[in-house]
This record gives C-alpha cells, sequence and structure tokens, in this order.
C-alpha cells in the first residue's frame, strides 16, 4: 500500500492575504456598493474608520437586499457585495485597488517604490479598528471573563498586521481558536434572505481546528457468517475535520450561543459525548493510492524532472585567473 499526501484543506484558520487573489481591477467595487470614492473618509483616526465602517455597512445591506438570491439576485452578485466591501474596508487592499496596480505602493509607510516585491506571507488578515477587530475583541473578552468557568486559557490575541483574526484559548492542552473569516462562500452559505439584514459580511467561526481522524474505506470488507469483520475495506481516503461550536453571520446568533449553549457544548467535548454534532464536513483530505497509480503518479513526476531544462555549460579558459589576483 502505497500512501500519497495531497494537501485540500483550506484552513479557515489562515486566512490567507493575497491581494493578488482578492482585487479584480475590472470590476468597479465602488459601483457596485452604490457609493463613490469621493464619500469615504480619507484619513486614517478612530473616527475615520467607525465612519468608513457605517458607510459601507448600510451600503452593503441596502445592496443585500437586492443581490441576495433569495431575493431574485444571484450567488455572483452577492459574492461581489461581500469582496467590495472588504477591499474598500482594508486600508492596504483599497490603497492597492484605487492605486490600479499591485506594484510599488506603500504598505503602512514603508514604501516598495524601488521595485521591491512585498512578501505577502508575511501580512495577515488582521487590521486593528475593523469590524472584524472589535466583534472578535468582543467576544474574546466575555469569554476571558468566564474563564474559570468554562476551564479555558486566554493564550493569543492580535496586535499587528502580520497577524489573522485569530484569538485563542488552551482547553486540556488543545487549542479553542476565534476566527473571523473573509469568505465570500462561506457568507453566501450562512446567509438567508430571512435574516440577511442582521448578518456580517463575514463569519464568526469557533472550533478546535482539525481534531478529528476519519478514515474511508471501500466495501470490500470480508465479513463471517457470525457478522464478524474479518479484513476490513481497503482506506481510500483518511479525512481530517475541525470540532466546530459556533459558525455564524450573525452577532446576535453567536451572543446568544455563546451565553446559552457553548457550556455544555464545551462540556460534552471534554466528556467525549455527541462528538458527531460537532464535526465539521469541511475536511482535508488524503487519498492512498494503489500500486498502479503510485506507478502513474511516478513515471508523470520522472518525465517531469527529464524535460527540465538543463543549464547550459561553455568553456571558458580564463575561468581561473582571478586566483592569480588573490593577495598573498
Amino acid at each position: 500500500m502505497y500512501f500519497y499526501s495531497i494537501l485540500l484543506y483550506k484552513s479557515l484558520m489562515s486566512n490567507e492575504f493575497d491581494p493578488k487573489k482578492i482585487i479584480d481591477f475590472s470590476k468597479n467595487y465602488y459601483e457596485i456598493l452604490g457609493i463613490s470614492q469621493e464619500e469615504l473618509p480619507k484619513g486614517k483616526s478612530r473616527d475615520d474608520k467607525v465612519h468608513l465602517s457605517k458607510i459601507l455597512e448600510t451600503a452593503f445591506r441596502k445592496k443585500a437586499r437586492v443581490c441576495h438570491p433569495d431575493f431574485g439576485g444571484s450567488n455572483e452578485a452577492f459574492l461581489d457585495i461581500v469582496r467590495a466591501r472588504r477591499i474598500l474596508e482594508d486600508h492596504m487592499l483599497k490603497k492597492i485597488y484605487d492605486q490600479g496596480y499591485f506594484e510599488e505602493f506603500n504598505v503602512d509607510g514603508v514604501s516598495s517604490g524601488l521595485g521591491l516585491n512585498v512578501d505577502w506571507t508575511k501580512i495577515g488578515t488582521y487590521r486593528k479598528g475593523t469590524p472584524e477587530d472589535t466583534i472578535g475583541f468582543n467576544i474574546f473578552l466575555k469569554l476571558c471573563e468566564r474563564k474559570a468557568e468554562l476551564d479555558i486559557v486566554p493564550a493569543f490575541f492580535p496586535e499587528s498586521n502580520e497577524h489573522n483574526y485569530e484569538w485563542d484559548w488552551v482547553i486540556n492542552k488543545t487549542k479553542l481558536v476565534l476566527s473571523i473569516v473573509n469568505d465570500e462562500d462561506e457568507v453566501l452559505r450562512l446567509t438567508s434572505g430571512t435574516d440577511v439584514n442582521k448578518s456580517l459580511p463575514f463569519k464568526i467561526y469557533l472550533c478546535i481546528p482539525r481534531a478529528n481522524l476519519v478514515m474511508r474505506r471501500d466495501n470490500q470488507e470480508v465479513v463471517s457468517p457470525f457478522g464478524k469483520t474479518m479484513i476490513n475495506g481497503l482506506i481510500q481516503h483518511v479525512s481530517y475535520s475541525d470540532i466546530t461550536f459556533l459558525e455564524t453571520t450573525r452577532l446576535d446568533r453567536a451572543m446568544d450561543y455563546l451565553e446559552n449553549e457553548f457550556e455544555k457544548d464545551l462540556s460534552d467535548y471534554k466528556d467525549g459525548k455527541n462528538l458527531e454534532k460537532f464535526l465539521d464536513n469541511k475536511i482535508s483530505s488524503t487519498k492512498w493510492m494503489n500500486s498502479d497509480e503510485m506507478k502513474k503518479y511516478d513515471n508523470n513526476i520522472l518525465s517531469q524532472i527529464l524535460n527540465m531544462r538543463a543549464y547550459v555549460i561553455e568553456e571558458n579558459k580564463n575561468a581561473a585567473d582571478f586566483l592569480d589576483n588573490l593577495p598573498e
């Protein structure tokens, strides 16, 4: 049996920040939200950020009642207003979008005008003063007030742009994570027409990440006449899923859950009870390959290696002349 790991898990904790995967310059995000660029505040003070959030929130909710599929809109239209709101509220993304290209811009006052590329892997999604920041810290502090009751230990909160919207606690030597997730598809999945007026353009997610291991086998097991499994079926996939306590786009639902249900759910998890209700269907999957599949894969990789361009080596009779110039 051969094992081939294909990482498919799109971690909801990672919140990868890559402007080139977020911004589409062919779209007018101001027009999508029904606002003009001039009406948004230009400053970076707390009052400016609050004013900006209010303008974008009002525009988003107004458009949501038209763009959501339940109101006769489309998935694409709703996803567009979610992304537009994110881009125009994140000062880095907004600056890149407003200038119209990706290269040579300032990141928090550090210029890349010399043509240097910004390493986006070192920049997270966290921005101080945003609704995500306010809501995340509000929930974090409320749970910290109950740390003795819930038997959780505060471990991490975001402080700089290198971080993501993630707040952590330690529970039974395991990490409990609150994450604010900017994912349009998740917002669409969790938002219906009946609650779109109260929904946020991001997901509130509380979980123990990748806590459960599930093996999927084929149905070729061998069973004895007495019903006992003699030989298990071959393993086809190995999956990891989160223990999910809460995922919602509504703040009122999140607060209600944390106040009235979370303590019991956490206790059930610690005692190993009713774990099925917490399992997340969004999984990371690893595929087990049979010998024929592995040979085919090996041949493909070997072919790629053999077809790589080789370096051209040219003879240079004077290549060692630098030795004569070395000081004694």
